[in-house]
Formats: structure tokens, C-alpha cells, sequence
């Protein structure tokens, strides 16, 4: 038996930790009082990024 796993399946996973990974990141920056002032361009750079990432892979064709 083959399990076939979807590359936006596997891309929707990468998503979910990279947003993960980014809150623990900016948590840390927080807490240590590190980079304060980079902490808000930062994240809507990234929010930006991560939403127009989503919603390429959301709306691919999925036909190969």
C-alpha cells in the first residue's frame, strides 16, 4: 500500500509551523526586551508574507 501525501498538504504543515515558530520568536524578542523597536515592522512583514503564502497555495490549481 502507497501512501500518497499532497504537496500543499505538506506545504498547509510548513505553514502552521513557520506562524508557530514566529510567535515563539517574537515572544522571546518580547520577554528580553531584544529589538523592541523592530518588533512591529517585523510582524506585519511577516503576517503580510505569511497571508499572501497562504493564500497562493489556497488557491492553486490542483491538477498536476
Amino acid at each position: 500500500m502507497r501512501i500518497v501525501v499532497s504537496f500543499f498538504k505538506l506545504l498547509g504543515i510548513g505553514y502552521i509551523l513557520a506562524i508557530a515558530l514566529l510567535v515563539w520568536e517574537l515572544t522571546m524578542e518580547t520577554l528580553h526586551a531584544a529589538a523592541v523597536s523592530y518588533i512591529l515592522p517585523f510582524t506585519i512583514g511577516a503576517f503580510v508574507g505569511f497571508i499572501s503564502f497562504f493564500l497562493f497555495v489556497y488557491f492553486a490549481p490542483e491538477d498536476e
